[in-house]
């Protein structure tokens, strides 16, 4: 009887102990995505104007908002394709303000500000799809870009 209540005891503290799989994204390399919102003679942008992802591989958008006025961006179908792992805000000296979680399909950046959004896209689009700033005038001014996923 001591020996199954001790063999039971190994594999119930084995079975709690944390695992750490090969693919823990929370370990990923993250890549770099410079996204940038402004405007100029031209009308708005977000620069580049073409993004490419792949499922799986963990990035991280940092939506830099160069312009005197706010903008934001709405990842539209995008956001149906992938997992948000959270979304920051730093201070100017890099000091977190704030960390927000969850499903998330638009984040809009104050005048001169940046924030990072953290990603893993899990389904690929098939055909480019747009990512636009929805603020209202800023999509006809030609706030938009595309996006593949595969």
């Amino acid at each position: 009887m001591r020996r199954i209540l001790m063999t039971s005891g190994i594999v119930l503290l084995t079975a709690a102990s944390p695992v750490v799989a090969e693919g823990d994204l929370s370990r990923a390399n993250v890549i770099d995505v410079v996204i940038e919102m402004g405007s100029n003679d031209g009308g708005m942008y977000l620069s580049p104007d073409n993004y490419e992802f792949v499922t799986g591989h963990a990035y991280k958008l940092i939506l830099t908002n160069v312009d005197e006025i706010k903008h934001e961006l709405a990842l539209n179908e995008m956001g149906e394709r992938i997992f948000t792992r959270k979304v920051e805000a730093s201070d100017s000296d890099g000091n977190l303000i704030t960390e927000v979680k969850g499903a998330i399909r638009e984040v809009e950046v104050g005048a001169g500000m940046t924030v990072e959004w953290f990603i893993v896209p899990v389904q690929t689009t098939g055909d480019p799809v747009e990512i636009t700033c929805e603020i209202p005038g800023h999509l006809d001014a030609g706030m938009r870009a595309s996006v593949m996923i595969n």
